[in-house]
């Protein structure tokens, strides 16, 4: 479980960090959290889902899931202040019985484009 929590933490860094910042490729870090590309895809497409092309009511739960993988997870918009979306993953790699959590936030900047708040 672990491992998905710094798979979160690296995928945020390298989503904002220039080309080329990171040591450990993207690939091995996905591979290392028992999260497929296609379940962060789906994981992040469903947050996405919370806040655009508008936001969602605070409490909007949404879940996603990975037939082929396994994977599945819930996702919740738990807060909306100024410009920010104040999001809550409950991550479940394949087999998992217990959550991973991650509470991403989201800033709308001034050209329109979320980016994650540090």
């Amino acid at each position: 479980m672990r491992h998905v929590t710094t798979l979160i933490a690296a995928l945020a860094i390298a989503l904002a960090a220039p080309v080329g910042v990171m040591a450990k490729p993207l690939g091995k870090i996905l591979a290392d959290s028992g999260l497929s590309p296609q379940d962060f895809e789906l994981l992040t497409a469903t947050e996405k889902e919370l806040y655009t092309p508008t936001v969602k009511p605070t409490g909007t739960k949404l879940d996603w899931s990975n037939p082929e993988t396994g994977a599945r997870g819930e996702v919740t918009l738990a807060a909306v202040r100024d410009n920010c979306v104040f999001i809550e993953h409950a991550i479940y790699p394949k087999d998992a019985t217990k959550p991973v959590e991650l509470k991403p936030q989201m800033c709308k900047a001034a050209d329109g484009r979320w980016l994650l708040a540090p």
